[in-house]
């Protein structure tokens, strides 16, 4: 009876063994295929187009861009009077953040270092970025030059975390949407900060004598969040710093060797996975 249940046992390793390669063989696969270009200097170009035609298509159809003359805005920072309470501003520092990381990838697949892909992928990202905020410049937003500090310093950071592994393990920056507040009036789901929160995870794993210990599934989460300041939100105005602790499912990918899954977690955090408390908060 017990020889069975060893094979069966046997069986299903081998076949989750299967599943893994031929998962990840098949994400390399497509990384290679939308690689378009195996040419720094082109892939680059085409990598920071492709984005900036993405944003064009956005910011005509769903911020207005193009009908107002180009001007400037200051919309404040963390003010409670500012327009979104600064949920836009950690949004810009994720959003240049990703796509930094993005692109610097996509730069070390054709072939630079990790220092010049770093840099490539940041100006890539700070390019679109700004280009972004002068689209906003002809449109009822303006050009905000807290949106533009905000991309630039995330495109810094993008670039010495990336070129300093060490630090890498420590540290992930993520988002997480999680559309628990109504806001159906929403027709721009990109700027539904009520279901958004942006947060810096330290991760245990990061520590060489933790990574094959249960301990190094935890993770200490900092983060922030606004509810509210949409013209569609139902609910009130507030503002959240908080600490969490949680699951690092990025470490669980890791063990369990599916690339894809550890790229996605490396930014995206899934709610309920973590306990929290605010740090501070204002109504």
């Amino acid at each position: 009876m017990k020889k069975p249940i060893a094979l069966f046992l046997i069986s299903l390793c081998l076949q989750a063994d299967t599943f893994t390669s031929t998962l990840n063989s098949t994400s390399k696969r497509l990384n290679d295929t939308l690689l378009l270009s195996e040419d720094p200097a082109t892939g680059f170009l085409v990598d920071t187009g492709l984005v900036m035609a993405g944003i064009t298509a956005w910011g005509a159809t769903q911020w207005d861009w193009g009908s107002k003359t180009f001007h400037f805005h200051s919309e404040g920072w963390f003010d409670r009077s500012s327009k979104t309470g600064g949920s836009d501003k950690t949004g810009h520092f994720y959003m240049t953040y990703l796509l930094s990381r993005v692109m610097a990838s996509r730069m070390q697949d054709r072939g630079l270092s990790l220092e010049e892909s770093s840099l490539y992928g940041s100006l890539s990202a700070l390019t679109a970025m700004t280009f972004m905020e002068i689209g906003d410049g002809t449109s009822p937003y303006g050009f905000s030059k807290e949106d533009f500090i905000a991309d630039s310093v995330s495109a810094l950071v993008a670039y010495l975390i990336r070129t300093h592994p060490k630090i890498d393990e420590y540290i992930d920056i993520r988002f997480e949407y999680l559309p628990l507040n109504d806001s159906s009036g929403r027709s721009d789901l990109t700027t539904d900060y009520s279901n958004m929160r942006h947060l810096v995870a330290f991760k245990a794993m990061g520590f060489d004598a933790l990574k094959q210990t249960p301990l190094s599934l935890l993770e200490l989460q900092v983060g922030y969040y606004s509810r509210g300041y949409r013209s569609y939100d139902t609910v009130e105005e507030s503002q959240h710093l908080y600490v969490g602790i949680g699951i690092s499912l990025a470490d669980l990918a890791r063990r369990s060797e599916i690339n894809v899954l550890q790229n996605i977690f490396e930014f995206y955090q899934p709610g309920h996975t973590y306990v929290e408390t605010d740090l501070w908060s204002r109504p």
